[in-house]
């Protein structure tokens, strides 16, 4: 059976005391490797090795060491230095993402060809030689891509040097809605879920004894709240060395060089959850606004909430910025993470352009209108290559390259948007013509931005005040 009611959103104590408990675990294994790298350091001042009771090597007592015979055994074969280098590239560059870098991985939120993968890149170069550990820790951070499973192991990423993080483009989230109830009741996801799920799933959900406190009993969900705690751990973290910088600039994001984020909500059903708390207006919105040229979302629910939640999302990107949605793709299950095929159109990807009119403020405003905050920000990088010619161009057009699926191929076609509705040209056609102005003589009126007739042509003032109701 199913609830009735929606499920609470909240915070399971149990989890949080798990997290909790671990976080010192770590603190003392860091000042325990800190304190043994400074010991080793001040063995290699005075001469002296930290390695004690190596054994020697024997040779044998028959065998005549000569001149020779040391120079063979000592030659090496030698490959220039580019060769070397794009082996170590290609060694450490894996062809799918790293799960959960830095901390220990679940099973139960892999798939099965991602439990198999795991070793798909030749770390042990990095243990060869200082040249080959500092060449190759640059390749290994920045030829990669990365997929997070839960907001501690996000965290975990901030121990590494800003210099690598900086180099990440792209990286995954996985959001898996985990469930918990005090009452032994089944939960299922419906065949509503994916289009081609023929047969409802049962739910895991976490049983939890029932308390004598005023807490939130019952079902519950913690689903929006790990998309909150998700773009938490993308804030600015603490770096020590960087005090006195801070008093003169903003301390860098968690990932300050990304550009693509892709969100994968797992067993978010429709009309189940609970509107997102307000957290994620002021993180999406504010605190994280107007950073990536690509956002990509699977599995929103379709119901007003996952509007809502879409809605808040498209705040991380920036002007001229693509939003893209797309059915789920994944399904969570007792044993792990199930992969969703899509064999129709309807599975196919949705786009839409965020905020399109922004970039083209300076063909309307004049020195009485004052520039606001959100001029400052760039907008996303226009698209490499020549879009195809269409009639339909215009100053109220963009073109963009959408892709065509998300099965990791990085195939893209052009497609071409209303800046003023974000929604594909041929679906927002008949919108467009509601701005369609005739004059007297019934003839289209000439664009003031572009000096071109074209569906939809606006004048300066109506311009304007799209830019009132946008903001």
């Amino acid at each position: 059976m199913n609830s009735a009611w929606p499920a609470w959103e909240c915070r399971d104590q149990t989890d949080q005391a798990e997290l909790y408990c671990n976080q010192p675990l770590r603190a003392k294994n860091r000042r325990l490797e800190d304190e043994n790298l400074a010991l080793k350091r001040l063995l290699r001042k005075h001469s002296i090795s930290w390695q004690i009771n190596q054994p020697k090597p024997i040779r044998a007592k028959s065998s005549r060491v000569t001149r020779a015979s040391t120079s063979q055994e000592r030659a090496l074969p030698h490959l220039p230095v580019e060769i070397q280098l794009r082996v170590l590239s290609y060694a450490l560059t894996s062809p799918h993402p790293i799960i959960d870098p830095l901390c220990k991985s679940r099973p139960e939120r892999m798939l099965v060809h991602e439990k198999s993968k795991l070793n798909s890149i030749a770390i042990h170069f990095l243990a060869t030689c200082r040249a080959y550990r500092f060449e190759g820790t640059r390749f290994l951070w920045s030829n990669n891509t990365f997929l997070f499973t839960s907001p501690a192991s996000l965290r975990h990423f901030a121990e590494l040097d800003s210099a690598y993080r900086h180099e990440v483009r792209h990286v995954t989230f996985r959001l898996i809605a985990k469930f918990y109830d005090d009452e032994d009741r089944v939960h299922r996801l419906p065949t509503s879920y994916h289009p081609n799920l023929k047969a409802s799933i049962k739910l895991t959900v976490h049983r939890r004894p029932k308390e004598n406190t005023l807490a939130r009993r019952g079902f519950r969900a913690y689903a929006w709240y790990q998309l909150i705690d998700f773009l938490d751990a993308m804030l600015p973290p603490y770096d020590p060395n960087s005090k006195f910088l801070s008093l003169t600039q903003p301390r860098p994001r968690l990932l300050p060089g990304l550009e693509t984020l892709r969100i994968d909500f797992v067993n978010f059903i429709d009309d189940l959850l609970q509107y997102p708390p307000p957290q994620l207006h002021d993180l999406a919105s504010h605190q994280l606004g107007c950073m990536l040229n690509e956002v990509i979302l699977t599995g929103v629910p379709t119901d007003e909430c996952g509007l809502r939640v879409s809605t808040e999302l498209s705040g991380l990107l920036k002007d001229e910025g693509l939003l893209i949605e797309h059915p789920p793709t994944l399904v969570a299950v007792k044993d792990g993470v199930r992969l969703l095929r899509c064999v129709n159109a309807v599975c196919d990807p949705a786009a839409k352009v965020v905020r399109g009119m922004h970039s083209i403020q300076e063909d309307f405003l004049d020195d009485d209108h004052h520039r606001h905050n959100w001029l400052d920000f760039s907008p996303a990088p226009q698209e490499e290559g020549d879009p195809p010619f269409s009639t339909s161009h215009s100053c109220r057009t963009i073109w963009k390259k959408v892709p065509t699926k998300l099965d990791g191929t990085g195939e893209r076609r052009w497609e071409l948007f209303d800046r003023v509705s974000g929604m594909p040209w041929e679906d927002a056609e008949e919108e467009a013509t509601m701005f369609d102005f005739l004059d007297d003589d019934d003839d289209p009126m000439v664009c003031e931005n572009c000096g071109e007739c074209h569906p939809g042509a606006l004048l300066p003032d109506e311009l304007m005040d799209l830019f009132d109701d946008d903001l």
